[in-house]
């Protein structure tokens, strides 16, 4: 995952991860919990409603920190490749093309 955390899930996630977010989430909120600070709620409410993609990244770096405390491993996502990379690859195979034989006679003069 972007910015050093531990990918959890595949892309698209399956109804098996599907569960598996309900679920923490379910151990997250429910249960005996200790009093809420409303100031630091309302702080957090305010960043996730200007920030839309917070709580989703927040659940995944929660869940990665959870894993890892209970020593699960991540799924293995092939890493996509960048168009930089793709380029300089494509750059080399037509070099390779272009480059003629190289006889393997030595001529001595």
């Amino acid at each position: 995952m972007r910015g050093g955390l531990i990918a959890l899930f595949s892309y698209p996630v399956t109804r098996e991860e599907h569960t598996a977010i309900i679920e923490f989430i379910g151990r997250a909120v429910g249960g005996e919990q200790p009093p809420m600070d409303v100031e630091a709620d309302a702080i957090i409410r305010a960043l996730f409603k200007r920030n839309p993609d917070a709580a989703y990244r927040v659940t995944m770096m929660a869940m990665a920190l959870a894993a890892h405390s209970a020593g699960v491993k991540p799924v293995e996502r092939p890493r996509s490749r960048r168009w930089f990379t793709i380029l300089f690859e494509r750059r080399e195979a037509v070099r390779e093309r272009r480059e003629p034989e190289i006889s393997s006679h030595v001529i001595q003069l």
